[in-house]
């Protein structure tokens, strides 16, 4: 409850308040071109209450007065209004006290040739209107003595602006008015007394006050109750004081007399204006010492200047615009960005706006006044020449902010040059002021008598001479500190940035709103409306966006919670077991509101503007959904919560893997990071060796020549005795390089459109562009070649970049010739396979039993350093004793689901047991990243031939283990070797394990195939698909036989035999008792094979060529004699074609690649390890042992002519 005390006291601080009004409006008002009344200062009242809501006390803070107006106005503007009010309102004996005319033209007043307003005008009764307002308001807060006082300075003020001065360098003085005699400083002294620290006799002035000014000198100093003599001689000469000398003084010229005057002007008016505003927070303080901000809550209003942009800016707009720029930035910040967080946070889909961003202009302008608080000091010290200090000022502003002022593009530029004004002859120099980029457009500053203005210092002596005077208000005015204080440099820019700083903490810790003024015209008349001016305006404050904001967002939001207990009567009473949001929704669709016109979001409804009262208005006359509405609403949210339910689901399903993608994910970083520092430091290890101990001698078996190192099969009699061991022939893979992958067809096959297909000339650039590795493994060592399609395309076309790849030690590929230098161990490879379902996968097996599975990456010609490949796992479980005969991939269509999860390789080696000669051992490892696991170990065993074939003194042989197209099957094969195995999966309590069981030992099985060594395999998908039918295998043998097995599987998954299609190859044209080299499959006829697989399939064309299979109709036979035959499907079965049709390589011409038969190869098995090209399909390759190098032909079979080439 509020008490009567507290009641009386709160209207007596509101009357304060009213009448503060006036009194800052006289003060701080000014009629300008575009407002009679407007404010040249910034305001912010607060108002301070009780709990109880009493107004207890109040308070005025204000920012920057433009005290430069009292002594300059731009044309068509005025003075301050209390100038004009005095004059028109004080009755004549105050005038004659003051020593003033209420229709004089004082030049302060009327600088631009205006005439004084006449007696009994309508205007001058208005002004004495105003002035009878001014002095009721003041009485409130001083009496008429003290109110004598404020005129008196005023009336001072006026008379210090008639004063004028005369120039005594040219000897004879120059009149402004004829040529009157300037009195002599021996004139009278007037109030005050004799001057003090009179000048030298010896030191001339510069200067003389005008004979005409004298009277108006002597009456300012008389009201301020100052010795003239001595305001005079602080007008003409400068006081430098250093400590332990004595004073000197220094004469001013005309134009530092003048600027002395006008500062002495401006520095009153704004003391005298901070003293009334003192006097007025005094009166309306509250009763107690403690800050009212601690004790009460407050509302407070900003009444502040607006943007400008006047035909001449200086230092005041600068400060102007620098408060508009921060607030601007404050609404951005505070409205406009909390606005769109909100949208985000409800999860509302609302286009968000773009808002400038101010900082860097504010950062700008700041940098700017330290600069020019620097210069000021400087100019203050006397360290620069005062004409100079502005110009000084403006070209360290251009050094530090305009790098560039041709190509700048930051918040400050240079000021643009006028070409008509350059011919009129006034034209701006480049250091006479710059411009500012601000948020409402661009503004030209001149920096002309900045240092000035940025002073809030009077002259020390003048400070003195207000110290020691009688005058309670003039005394006031003072400030004693700075007497002495010549070198301070009491800056302008500094307290206006911290008033600025303190006032925007201030509004940081309230609730604000905002209303936007904006003028209708700029001829200041009723009823006319001018659009593009007020757009302008619209613009400049930064309403833009925030009509953009709620043009696309939603100006009405209210809580959930409360419009629900609000509207809650106007559903059914069932809807109360709903949710807020849930009710809320079914309120709106139960009244078909339109949907546009509103939105839900987490806890608050969005509404366009006027929808509330919508449904208020509905509420009011009681209406009520009809009940088919609510059955459907019910139908609805019933759906709904199906489908929430469902997705709940489907996200606990799918969270479990998403946590284990990323614990692998962050696992394979930390151990990539590991082997990247693991690496690095045996590197370095190995130099820190090399440094201290020497160079390494290089093992002797690198320093064997190139063809020593190149010969055929595996393994051989070491001890005497007969063992197990390996026999195959040189194999060859072939895998795309990586490094020289074109990067744009990539892209375009990433964004292909299935109804847009690829045009076949983007397919053909990237086949062109793009090379492949072709890899020989000859049972020591691994040879990579480079083939690229520009190179094979010209006349004298070969394989190029041969290197020795390094499987262990480096992963690099290493150039031949390298090879004898490099300081490090390069291990033999025993055994090397290719993943079938990703091409780029390899495994090898090397001198040691280490078996490492890596993915080839590529060589780059340009730099040979480049690692080669990437290691993805290792299996070190083998002994120094067991041999590995052969290694085959399985893919993710035949292994248990949890090995593909962590995303494991499964690989499945053939070995020996020293321990049991009698047994071959097929052992599954599933491999990862950093580990290793054994699945399963197989037996297989050796029956009577190959034990007897043992005892006669002679090496078992095993030429192949190879899995088959579907992987289903693993074929073993050599000789007197041929043994079929099934790969399946199977459940073994929870868990799924591999298995491997026998199928079919032809040895045994088939009596007229017992004696054969069997030399190559190839399975090749379905020729002839059919139910049932699996896979297709192809067998070669050293009797220059072809036997084919076909293998079905019936409706439990079982795989069998089809012995009714398996047998020999009736239609072969091999040379009887002639070894079967090579099967090659192939992967097309011509180099555009692939390109409509391609365009149907949406792959980009390497992840293409990485998964492509064989055809399934055709492949070619390679025998040791060098005939090379074509097989191809047809209805009676599998033919080849004559040798008349097709080159055989025999014929095939080494020396040159034009011609159209080769000689035949003088040695027996020349040609070895044939294989197809996948990215030119038409390419056939192979090893040429005679000449110790890479060989391709070109095997169209459009053409009966065979190009070759080598490396």
């Amino acid at each position: 409850q509020v008490s009567r005390t507290d009641a009386a006291h709160g209207g007596r601080i509101q009357e304060r308040i009213i009448n503060s009004n006036p009194i800052l409006e006289s003060f701080g008002n000014a009629s300008t071109v575009r407002n009679s009344n407007s404010s040249r200062f910034g305001k912010y009242n607060e108002m301070y209450f009780d709990a109880v809501g009493s107004l207890m006390c109040a308070g005025i803070k204000t920012y920057l007065l433009e005290s430069s107006r009292v002594v300059h106005q731009q044309p068509g503007e005025r003075n301050f209004h209390v100038f004009y009010e005095m004059l028109a309102g004080l009755d004549p004996d105050d005038l004659d006290q003051l020593q003033l005319e209420n229709c004089h033209p004082y030049k302060l007043l009327y600088a631009d040739g205006s005439q004084p307003l006449e007696q009994d005008s309508p205007q001058m009764m208005r002004e004495r209107e105003k002035f009878s307002e001014l002095r009721r308001a003041m009485a409130t807060f001083v009496s008429h003595e003290e109110q004598m006082e404020f005129w008196e300075v005023i009336a001072a003020l006026i008379h210090l602006g008639e004063v004028e001065f005369v120039d005594l360098t040219d000897g004879q003085g120059e009149q402004p008015l004829g040529t009157p005699t300037p009195r002599t400083a021996a004139a009278s002294p007037g109030a005050g007394g004799s001057p003090t620290n009179a000048p030298d006799t010896d030191v001339q002035p510069k200067v003389e006050v005008h004979e005409d000014s004298q009277d108006a000198l002597d009456q300012a100093a008389e009201l301020l109750d100052i010795s003239r003599l001595s305001l005079e001689q602080a007008l003409k000469f400068k006081e430098m004081r250093i400590p332990g000398r004595p004073v000197i003084h220094t004469p001013r010229s005309q134009a530092q007399a003048m600027r002395t005057l006008h500062s002495i002007i401006k520095i009153l008016y704004k003391r005298l204006f901070d003293e009334i505003v003192r006097k007025i927070n005094e009166s309306s303080a509250g009763r107690s010492d403690t800050a009212p901000s601690e004790r009460f809550n407050s509302i407070g209003t900003l009444d502040i200047y607006g943007f400008e942009r006047l035909q001449t800016n200086s230092f005041e707009q600068l400060c102007i615009n620098l408060a508009n720029e921060r607030l601007q930035q404050f609404f951005i910040e505070e409205v406009l960005e909390a606005e769109q967080r909100v949208y985000a946070e409800e999860g509302l889909d609302i286009p968000r706006v773009k808002l400038p961003d101010n900082r860097p202009v504010v950062n700008s302008i700041e940098s700017i006044t330290v600069i020019l608080d620097e210069h000021s000091l400087r100019a203050r010290k006397g360290l620069v020449r005062e004409n100079d200090a502005d110009n000084k000022f403006c070209e360290h502003v251009h050094r530090d902010h305009i790098k560039d002022p041709r190509h700048n593009s930051g918040p400050v530029l240079p000021l643009k040059m006028s070409s008509s004004a350059a011919r009129a002859g006034n034209a701006m120099r480049l250091h006479d002021g710059f411009q500012i980029r601000h948020y409402a457009g661009d503004v030209s500053y001149t920096t002309k008598g900045w240092i000035e203005k940025n002073s809030d210092a009077l002259v020390p002596e003048v400070e003195g001479l207000l110290c020691d005077t009688k005058k309670n208000l003039t005394s006031r005015l003072s400030e004693p500190n700075n007497v002495n204080a010549a070198s301070t440099n009491n800056s302008v820019s500094q307290k206006y940035l911290g008033n600025l700083n303190d006032l925007l903490a201030t509004l940081q810790r309230c609730h604000v709103h905002y209303i936007r003024c904006f003028n209708p015209n700029d001829k200041r008349e009723p009823g006319h409306f001018i659009q593009k001016y007020v757009l302008e305006q619209v613009k400049n404050c930064g309403t833009e966006e925030l009509v953009k904001i709620m043009h696309y967002g939603y100006p009405n939001r209210c809580m959930l919670g409360e419009l629900r207990q609000r509207f809650t009567e106007m559903l059914p009473p069932d809807f109360a077991r709903y949710r807020d949001r849930e009710f809320m929704l079914g309120l709106m669709l139960a009244f078909e509101i339109d949907e546009s016109q509103w939105t839900i979001g987490t806890r608050r409804l969005f509404l366009k503007a006027g929808q509330l009262r919508v449904l208020e208005n509905m509420r009011d006359v009681g209406s009520m959904a009809s009940k088919e509405i609510i059955k459907r609403i019910r139908m609805q949210f019933a759906r709904r919560k199906v489908r929430s339910v469902a997705k709940m689901i489907a996200i606990a399903a799918w969270w479990p893997k998403h946590v284990r993608k990323q614990r692998r994910t962050n696992f394979l970083r930390r151990l990539r990071q590991s082997l990247f520092v693991f690496v690095r430091l045996h590197r370095w290890l190995r130099k820190a060796r090399t440094s201290l101990y020497g160079k390494q001698p290089t093992p002797p078996h690198l320093k064997k020549d190139f063809k020593a190192n190149m010969h055929t099969g595996y393994g051989g009699r070491q001890d005497g005795t007969s063992r197990l061991v390996c026999r195959g022939f040189p194999k060859s893979f072939v895998a795309l390089n990586l490094y020289e992958e074109p990067e744009y067809p990539s892209f375009l096959k990433r964004d292909i459109n299935m109804r847009s297909p690829i045009e076949d000339n983007v397919l053909r650039i990237w086949q062109h562009d793009t090379t492949e590795n072709v890899f020989l493994h000859n049972g020591s060592e691994v040879l990579v070649a480079r083939l690229s399609p520009k190179v094979l395309s010209q006349a004298q076309g070969h394989l190029d970049d041969v290197r020795r790849l390094d499987v262990a030690e480096s992963s690099r590929a290493v150039p031949l010739a390298d090879v004898p230098h490099v300081d490090w161990h390069i291990p033999a490879v025993t055994v090397m396979c290719q993943h079938r379902m990703d091409k780029q996968m390899f495994a090898s097996c090397d001198e040691n039993n280490d078996i490492t599975v890596w993915r080839w990456h590529g060589t780059d010609a340009s730099d040979p350093s480049k690692i080669a490949f990437r290691m993805i796992g290792a299996y070190v479980g083998l002994g120094p004793e067991e041999q590995v005969l052969g290694m085959c991939f399985l893919s993710q269509n035949v292994v248990p689901r949890r090995i593909t999860d962590q995303q494991g390789t499964v690989l499945v080696i053939l070995r020996t047991n020293p321990n049991n000669k009698n047994w071959l051992f097929m052992q599954v490892i599933s491999i990862y990243q950093g580990s290793h696991y054994t699945e399963l170990i197989k037996t297989v065993p050796i029956h009577t031939a190959q034990i007897a074939a043992a005892a006669a003194d002679e090496d078992l042989e095993i030429h192949f283990f190879e899995a088959s197209h579907t992987e289903r099957v693993l074929m073993i094969g050599g000789r007197h070797i041929l043994k079929f195995y099934t790969v399946d999966t199977r459940q073994e309590g929870d868990k799924s394990i591999i298995s491997l069981e026998p199928v079919l030992d032809v040895v045994q099985e088939f009596a007229e195939v017992r004696d054969a060594s069997f030399t190559t395999c190839l399975s090749l998908p379905p020729p002839t698909p059919s139910i049932g039918m699996l896979d297709w295998v192809v067998i070669g043998d050293d009797a220059g036989r072809l036997l084919g097995w076909k293998f079905n599987s019936d409706d439990h998954g079982n795989i069998t035999l089809d012995e009714s299609m398996s047998g020999k190859f009736r239609s072969n044209l091999h040379t009887p008792g002639v070894r079967i080299r090579s099967l090659i499959g192939i992967y097309g006829s011509s180099a555009d094979s692939h390109y409509r697989h391609v365009q149907n399939s949406g792959l980009s064309y390497s992840l293409f060529l990485n998964k492509v299979a064989m055809e399934d109709r055709c492949f070619y036979s390679l025998a040791e004699d060098g005939k090379l035959l074509v097989w191809r499907m047809r209805k009676e079965g599998w033919k080849s074609s004559p040798e008349s049709q097709l080159p055989t390589m025999e014929s095939a011409q080494v020396a040159r690649a034009d011609e159209a038969s080769m000689p035949q190869a003088a040695l027996s098995g020349q040609n070895v390890a044939c294989h197809a090209s996948r990215l030119l399909p038409n390419i056939l390759l192979w090893y040429d042992q005679r000449t110790e190098s890479f060989r391709f032909c070109d095997r169209r079979l459009e053409s009966k002519e065979c190009r070759a080439g080598g490396a």
